[in-house]
């Protein structure tokens, strides 16, 4: 199978100053069109550095993908070391330098000597016009692997490798059929879902791969086929899927890659129902990632967050006697919560939440990371006491989960 090696050049992305997004970005373009990558190197801005992972590249892949250092100024130094790896000296192209002076012209502004400099190419090359941007593509090929420079300016090496490389790849090499199917699940972990389905995975054949892709609450399955023959592949994933889905089918909750949102989007809006939340640990977040979703408006009503003892006794009517008896992360609390936010709105259901996201605030009893979720609905309502362990953000984004976890599956009974 064609693989491939991508050099992330850039003392930004070593530091963490900027997200290294191209190479995420390029792995999935690679991979749908039938290229394996490999490995992932990012690299300083130094000669010795460049010169190096060249080599090391050279000698693992077939096709070596490089972004960044083709800048104007010094410390832009990829395109005379990629020059020197090649013993290739730099030369003007013309259509290249027509192409910077265009740019410029377009937008009104004075072109420096420095900038004619983005012009120059290896002797050898085959330049890639970027009419994205300045800084053309480089296309080289040496001891049967490809190299191919491009900026690192995101927009700029997506143009080049939509118009230009990928292309050139497809059409150089012969590529395989990948074809991937995705099935999403809750309330089950990845060790779980392994033990209920070892025999299929087992007897998976070698162009054929199962990857767990955990994440909080989340479990996704995804297959991946290798092969000619799309159809084939399809037909053969759909039926191991099949079998998959009837060990774990009370788990899953969605049989494309989306997120739990959209899905439970998609069954309110079907069923033509409604819901509303009352917020308190969560503060309006539950709410908000409700609303992510396009076409909310249908079947999300609103909101009242009630982080202080007041409000949740003045607009949600949970009695002082309740909060100074059970406290306010109790199942009394988020179940008044809830039937007061369902009257308010009018609604069909209504999500509460409450808890301790810390670091501090807990208790023996009530450690950090208690939260009660009450859920009001048509047949009365559904509480649970969950314990998110720490960190206030974790434990935010978890009870949102389990509370939109917890929605789908009483809509759904």
């Amino acid at each position: 199978m064609m693989n491939a090696i991508v050099l992330s050049i850039g003392d930004e992305l070593l530091i963490g100053q900027t997200l290294n997004t191209n190479a995420a970005w390029m792995g999935s373009e690679l991979n749908k069109n039938g290229v394996e990558l490999i490995e992932v190197l990012t690299i300083s801005d130094t000669a010795k550095s460049i010169l190096e992972a060249l080599k090391y590249a050279e000698s693992k892949a077939k096709l070596v993908l490089i972004t960044g250092g083709l800048g104007p100024t010094k410390d832009d130094i990829t395109k005379k070391v990629f020059a020197d790896y090649f013993n290739a000296p730099l030369i003007e192209n013309k259509e290249a330098l027509k192409n910077v002076e265009g740019f410029f012209k377009r937008y009104n502004r004075d072109m420096l000597p420095v900038n004619k400099l983005q012009a120059l190419v290896p002797t050898g090359c085959e330049m890639l016009l970027n009419k994205a941007g300045t800084a053309p593509g480089m296309w080289m090929e040496s001891n049967n692997v490809v190299f191919v420079s491009m900026p690192g300016v995101p927009s700029e090496m997506k143009y080049l490798m939509e118009h230009e490389v990928l292309p050139k790849i497809k059409k150089k090499f012969k590529l395989p059929v990948i074809v991937h199917q995705t099935m999403m699940t809750q309330g089950i972990g990845e060790s779980y879902i392994a033990d209920k389905i070892s025999d299929i995975e087992n007897a998976l054949p070698q162009y054929i791969k199962l990857a767990y892709l955990p994440s909080p609450g989340i479990v996704k399955l995804r297959l991946t086929g290798r092969g000619e023959n799309e159809a084939s592949l399809l037909k053969e994933i759909d039926f191991i899927f099949s079998k998959i889905e009837n060990r774990i089918s009370k788990h899953v909750f969605s049989k494309i890659e989306s997120k739990l949102e959209e899905v439970l989007g998609g069954v309110f809006r079907d069923k033509k129902l409604t819901v509303s939340t009352a917020e308190s640990l969560t503060c309006g977040a539950l709410a908000s990632r409700i609303t992510t979703v396009p076409g909310s408006s249908e079947y999300f009503s609103g909101s009242i967050v009630a982080y202080s003892n007041d409000v949740k006794i003045n607009q949600l009517n949970v009695s002082k006697d309740t909060i100074e008896r059970n406290g306010a992360v109790s199942e009394e609390v988020v179940t008044q919560m809830a039937l007061t936010a369902k009257s308010l709105f009018g609604t069909d259901y209504a999500v509460a939440t409450s808890g301790i996201a810390g670091p501090g605030g807990g208790t023996d009893e009530k450690p950090v990371g208690t939260v009660w979720i009450a859920i009001a609905g048509p047949r009365g309502v559904f509480t649970e006491k969950f314990q998110m362990g720490k960190g206030r953000d974790r434990v935010v984004e978890k009870t949102i989960f389990s509370a939109l976890s917890r929605l789908l599956q009483l809509v759904n009974q």
